[in-house]
């Protein structure tokens, strides 16, 4: 038998051809766009000894693309060639309390448009209105020993489900939509005998984590037992700060005054707020008397008609009122002859109905987030008990959205999902090269150990392997790149 002396030149062969695959196809196709240095700049004072972030990182972004849910899935494939690194290395980097993961999800939505502003300003770009759009989504768990996991409703299924809420702030800028900001929510319910929907003897063997006060961590799980509508207003707030935008877009359960009053008491730009309200007991103030939506409709009705927008094919009404001390107009609208009355409110009352619905559709896209990153990128799949690792799970598929949104933008795709499956497709085609440049080497090897070749001869046997005429024929077959195989 040869001693791994002998076949050394092999070994690094093989290694050096698994390094290739890895980083630089990888991160030229997507992470190339975005000067990853740059981004991930955050991440690189946090850890002094071991591997170095720019190697863990990457390989938990393309995870999905390699057609695994997690990095046991990876490491049971044997696809761990990736890096060097073994699967603690990955679960201690996302357990980190320290990681500023909402600073580097940030980096990478300013890097998004300082790319596409750039590329447009050559295009003549038109002005298109820029909205930031909040809402919120259940993310399915399924171990109640998960930090902070509770009952929560489904909208969907309308029943309680075990998950924790998800709470997103997105950013359209007229043509991408980009996740900007999040947090993660329980909700304490009305029933003091069973808090978060668990017995006191499951709340007590769910994972508990001591954090510095004051820390990244400590703010994160912090925000788990506020008010939705708090941490959405600090999140409108701090991206004001950076972001020029047109409206705010949500729906009814967060159109609220406190909301009207963060959005319009912004002075720096004149920000507006459309969302829908209820049919509800609500009070609008108009000609000196409230009336509530089911009473302003009656008296709409009588006072002006109801008009037909035949682009949308809705009857609508529309009426200038006072909400809260906030002047805001109306939109009774409703699509069908039996359909029900629904109402948008608006701060900005130069919009017209068509206007005004043109824009609140835009709101739509951030369920088409939900959707498409729980189909294809695993939103919400982390079942770690660690809160540190939910966060961080949530924020790399956020980063692996942005990733395709820039592909979409300047690619001829139409749709994410086959930007998905093409990006997957082609890294599996590659992950092919590799297992069959391995075995090929694996059979000059048993070729060599068992014709007994002398060690001085095994250099010469291998470089008229590779050299040969058939092979590189059959390369040729197998990939449209074998001439780096070769090298």
């Amino acid at each position: 038998m040869l001693q791994s002396k002998d076949i050394q030149s092999i070994e690094e062969l093989k290694k050096y051809f698994a390094c290739s695959t890895k980083m630089v196809d990888y991160l030229v196709n997507l992470l190339s766009f975005f000067e990853f240095k740059s981004v991930y700049g955050v991440l690189k004072p946090l850890k002094k000894k071991g591997y170095d972030i720019i190697n863990v990182f990457p390989v938990l972004i393309i995870l999905p693309f390699l057609k695994h849910a997690s990095i046991y899935a990876l490491f049971k494939s044997r696809s761990n060639d990736l890096s060097d690194a073994q699967k603690d290395v990955y679960y201690r980097f996302k357990n980190m309390r320290t990681i500023p993961w909402r600073k580097l999800l940030l980096r990478f939505v300013k890097r998004f448009i300082a790319i596409t502003e750039n590329k447009e300003q050559q295009l003549n770009k038109d002005k298109r209105k820029r909205c930031l759009i909040i809402d919120d989504s259940l993310l399915d768990k399924r171990g109640r020993t998960i930090e902070f996991a509770g009952k929560l409703w489904d909208h969907v299924s309308h029943s309680y489900k075990l998950g924790l809420r998800l709470l997103l702030l997105c950013y359209y800028d007229g043509k991408s939509m980009l996740p900007l900001d999040f947090s993660l929510h329980r909700e304490k319910g009305k029933n003091e005998q069973k808090l978060y929907g668990l017995t006191k003897k499951q709340l007590k063997e769910q994972y508990k984590r001591c954090r510095i006060p004051g820390s990244e961590s400590d703010k994160r799980a912090k925000e788990a037992d506020m008010s939705k509508a708090d941490v959405g207003i600090a999140m409108i707030k701090r991206a004001l700060k950076f972001l020029q935008v047109d409206y705010v877009l949500m729906d009814s359960w967060f159109t609220s005054e406190r909301m009207i009053e963060c959005i319009r008491s912004y002075s720096k730009q004149n920000v507006h707020l459309i969302g829908m309200m209820k049919m509800g007991k609500a009070k609008y103030l108009y000609k000196g008397k409230l009336y509530d939506a089911a009473e302003l409709l009656r008296k709409g009705k009588r006072e002006t008609g109801i008009k037909r927008c035949h682009k949308l094919k809705a009857s609508y009404l529309i009426m200038d009122v006072v909400y809260k001390e906030y002047p805001v107009r109306l939109f009774f609208s409703r699509f069908g002859q039996r359909g029900k009355w629904h109402l948008i409110l608006s701060t900005d009352a130069s919009l017209s109905y068509l206007a005004v619905m043109e824009q609140y559709q835009v709101r739509w896209t951030i369920e088409v987030f939900f959707k498409e990153s729980k189909q294809y990128l695993n939103l919400g799949g982390c079942q770690s008990t660690n809160f540190e690792a939910q966060i961080a799970d949530t924020t790399m598929t956020m980063i692996q959205y942005i990733l395709l949104s820039l592909r979409k933008r300047f690619d001829d795709y139409e749709t994410r999902g086959e930007i998905f499956r093409a990006t997957g497709e082609e890294m599996l085609e590659k992950r092919l090269h590799v297992r069959l440049w391995e075995l090929l080497i694996v059979i000059v090897k048993i070729i060599i150990e068992t014709l007994a070749v002398a060690v001085e001869d095994i250099d010469e046997c291998i470089n008229r392997v590779i050299n040969s005429d058939k092979l590189k024929g059959i390369l040729e077959l197998i990939s449209p790149n074998h001439k780096k195989l070769l090298t």
